[in-house]
């Protein structure tokens, strides 16, 4: 796994550290301490950086972030059970037309 020294992350983005602190001590990023140094695992870069335009550019606090984010996670998540119900339901229906039709080629042909 990789990290990035947190304050490398925020001169990058233009934020303070105490701002990204805040995130990770409400519980909505996750941050990685060593040798009193807090890193930011690579897996949490694109949330965080969601995080923060959500915060500078709307000012919605932390809070709202939350809610966002959890939101956003149960719309991906219900999508995902969208797609695997739609290829099932493509599945069951290519089984029924071979059952009623006895192959393919004939349901092309109608």
């Amino acid at each position: 796994m990789n990290y990035i020294e947190i304050e490398k992350f925020c001169t990058h983005h233009g934020v303070q550290v105490t701002l990204v602190r805040e995130f990770a001590d409400f519980g909505l990023v996750h941050l990685q301490e060593q040798e009193k140094q807090a890193f930011v695992p690579e897996e949490e870069i694109e949330k965080l950086e969601r995080m923060i335009r959500l915060h500078s550019e709307l000012g919605i606090n932390k809070e709202g972030l939350e809610i966002i984010l959890n939101m956003r996670d149960q719309l991906l998540n219900l999508n995902s059970e969208l797609e695997t119900i739609k290829y099932r339901l493509k599945q069951l229906e290519e089984e029924q037309n071979l059952r009623l039709f006895g192959s393919e080629e004939n349901v092309d042909d109608l």
